[in-house]
């Protein structure tokens, strides 16, 4: 069988709940979007300095519960790491991809059959959401639903300074080393919600 034939069939094949297929899907939409946005890969971290000189960082986090649920953890620091990597958690900022507000809902189909309903798209990254799906299709839905909505963020949001409306509107992601960061700056952030 042709590596092209091989491909196309793990493209078609349908993916398990829990099974791993389904996060290494999740994990191909991902490095195929961060990979061409000028991200380094470690692990299932996607890593890079900005043209601003500041460093950002996309993690998948496969749930430490088992099964293969999923979380994109998102970062930012004014500082580029003297190694070149820095885990999300270890960042000025730090939060899931979902609190941003950039991935769209979705429709799905009830079971019925016939009817829809809207669920957050993030919930393509849930097992549950895996069961039967074709890999390709996962691979299409999480590139579209999450990867450019998240990349397009992250380039969007280069230095910390670009992140204040964020902050402003969410104010409790306003931690003290971010505050310590852009008050000297002149950024005023809510102190309260």
């Amino acid at each position: 069988m042709t590596a092209q034939r091989q491909d196309a069939r793990a493209r078609d094949a349908p993916c398990e709940a829990g099974a791993v297929e389904g996060v290494e899907a999740i994990e191909s939409s991902l490095a195929t979007v961060f990979k061409l946005r000028g991200f380094r890969k470690r692990a299932r971290n996607w890593f890079r300095t900005t043209s601003d000189g500041q460093y950002q960082v996309v993690n998948l986090q496969q749930s430490s519960w088992g099964g293969s649920d999923c979380y994109v953890n998102l970062g930012w620091d004014p500082v580029v790491p003297d190694k070149g990597f820095r885990p999300a958690h270890e960042c000025c900022l730090s939060v899931r991809a979902e609190q941003t507000d950039v991935i769209p809902s979705i429709p799905i189909r009830r079971p019925d059959g016939v009817t829809t309903t809207e669920v957050p798209g993030i919930s393509l990254l849930n097992s549950e959401m895996h069961l039967g799906k074709v890999a390709g299709d996962l691979i299409d839905d999480v590139t579209a639903v999450i990867a450019l909505p998240v990349a397009d963020l992250m380039d969007r949001t280069t230095t910390m300074a670009d992140l204040v409306p964020f902050l402003t509107s969410k104010p409790w992601f306003t931690t003290r080393m971010v505050r310590e960061y852009l008050t000297p700056m002149g950024y005023e952030l809510p102190t309260s919600w």
